[in-house]
């Protein structure tokens, strides 16, 4: 069953991801064929609109997270480790 954040969580969230703009970070959701299934998102934080955060995954790749499916956010060193 997926896990639904409180306004109060999601705004954490978006208050840290703020903080972490034009940094490299990972996120964790639930977003996956399984239901239960955690998915691992890894890039770097560019924009953070009203209710989802903007990742940019590559030149050309960017990935649309809603804040209220985010269960983790794990910030990365510049070399890439935890």
């Amino acid at each position: 069953m997926a896990q639904i954040l409180s306004a109060q969580e999601s705004s954490q969230f978006r208050a840290l991801l703020i903080k972490a703009i034009n940094s490299n970070v990972e996120i964790v959701t639930n977003f996956g064929s399984v239901i239960g299934e955690e998915v691992v998102e890894r890039g770097s934080v560019i924009k953070i609109p009203l209710d989802y955060v903007v990742l940019k995954q590559s030149e050309n790749n960017f990935v649309y997270i809603p804040l209220a499916s985010i269960n983790a956010v794990i910030l990365l060193k510049e070399d890439g480790d935890l």
